[in-house]
């Protein structure tokens, strides 16, 4: 088999893998239940939705580690058939799930597989650029058009189980891989490794705890607001920390991301839109690998950031306009334009920092609670019709469904994307000016 097809094969293994691990992690609240539950089962439910993802999210960057360590890039499409075949597995096991304590093994198992997937990809594929930039927008399209999915009940996850239009190519391309592909991925060494790790391990248990903070919150808004702002500090100066440690600004350029992803996800996460499917995957897609190459054409890491910073902007201007289906769209577009220009011009040299750079957006939990207890949502689910020989008021006005974000998290979310493209330009300045001899 040629070079060029072995480099096509480990692309598409890459793209299915990426979608599919994204799609697992990705796991919002389920405000309610798609499973037989009472209101304080929900409650734990909803407590070990973040502790999921936050163990997949770092078992994904030592499972890339380890796999470095391989001699050639077969180990990791084994472990990636492997974890394929663990989701297909619970695919086909959560229908009979009987009570709250099998989902919720089913749930982990899940998330522990999603990792080793999402980790043994980038440890796969990183050492080539076409294989890489195709999971790079796999991965972060799928980050935010997941949210469209709907649920079937019983699901571990209000987006429902993976398609299987997603598990038997994933399978079957990874199986083909791990018999051709004996590319050498590019070793890792001891600091490096234990590097990454530690920053996983710190930023998934800070974004973890400081989450749970924000969400109990049941005070005064000055005292939440404070919660949020003291939060929002602790985070942002962990990953600015790590970033200039790891001299990484792919973990900057991914934590603006998940600031503002929120925004957007949580109305796609909405039906009153009632917008096929299709055409917010197809925007966002779209949108996500247009800003990956233009970034490999261009990289300007601080402009990307600051394409990402329009949504907080424009959540400033019209915090209401969410029943708007074209203002969703552009707000989508630019978002993916934004995110595919801030990871695709910091791409890691290391793939143990691809692998903790992608795992960001699916563990920053802080970003989200932030979004989710500020937000107000406005469901009305009657009808009016007047009396008969009555006619409609003028003054009468329909109620629709609407989401109305906080001025205020807009402002605190746009801040922290402004910080990040600070803290970017800061660390390229660093690495770029001469060393003294």
């Amino acid at each position: 088999m040629t070079p060029t097809v072995r480099t096509s094969l480990s692309a598409a293994a890459a793209a299915f893998a990426g979608v599919l691990a994204t799609f697992v992690l990705v796991n919002p609240t389920q405000w309610q239940a798609i499973f037989r539950a009472s209101e304080s089962q929900l409650g734990s439910w909803n407590s070990t939705l973040p502790t999921g993802v936050a163990v997949g999210c770092v078992l994904a960057v030592v499972a890339c580690a380890v796999l470095l360590r391989a001699a050639s890039a077969r180990p990791a499409w084994i472990a990636a058939v492997v974890a394929t075949a663990v989701l297909i597995a619970a695919r086909m096991m959560v229908p009979g799930a009987s009570d709250l304590d099998q989902l919720r093994l089913l749930y982990y198992a899940k998330c522990l597989a999603g990792g080793v997937l999402l980790g043994a990809a980038v440890a796969a594929v990183w050492s080539r650029p076409i294989p890489r930039l195709v999971l790079v927008a796999a991965a972060g399209s799928t980050f935010v058009v997941a949210h469209t999915a709907d649920a079937w009940t019983p699901s571990t996850s209000v987006l429902g189980e993976p398609f299987w239009w997603i598990l038997i190519p994933a399978l079957v391309l990874a199986v083909a891989c791990a018999a051709v592909d004996d590319a050498v991925p590019d070793r890792i060494d001891r600091d490096t490794a234990i590097g990454v790790i530690a920053t996983a391990a710190t930023l998934a248990l800070a974004h973890r705890v400081l989450g749970e903070w924000i969400e109990r919150q049941t005070g005064s808004q000055f005292r939440q607001w404070v919660v949020i702002a003291l939060c929002l500090v602790l985070v942002v100066a962990l990953a600015e920390f790590w970033a200039r440690r790891l001299s990484s600004p792919f973990l900057l350029a991914a934590t603006a991301v998940a600031a503002v992803t929120p925004f957007v996800a949580t109305v796609l996460g909405q039906d009153y839109l009632r917008i096929r499917p299709w055409v917010p995957v197809a925007v966002g897609v779209v949108a996500v690998v247009v800003g990956v190459a233009i970034s490999r054409w261009r990289p300007a890491p601080t402009i990307a950031v600051a394409v990402l910073a329009l949504v907080p902007l424009s959540v400033l201007i019209a915090p209401g306009a969410t029943d708007n289906r074209a203002w969703l769209l552009v707000q989508l577009a630019v978002l993916g334009v934004g995110i595919g220009l801030a990871l695709g011009a910091t791409l890691p040299d290391h793939a143990a920092t691809a692998a903790l750079g992608l795992a960001v957006p699916l563990l920053a939990l802080v970003f989200t609670e932030v979004v989710g207890v500020t937000t107000s949502f406005v469901i009305y689910s009657g009808s009016y019709e007047p009396l008969p020989g009555v006619p409609l008021s003028t003054g009468w006005t329909s109620i629709s469904p609407t989401t109305t974000f906080d001025r205020a998290a807009a402002v605190a979310l746009l801040l922290v994307v402004v910080f990040c493209a600070l803290a970017i330009r800061g660390l390229r300045t660093h690495r770029s000016a001469p060393r003294p001899e």
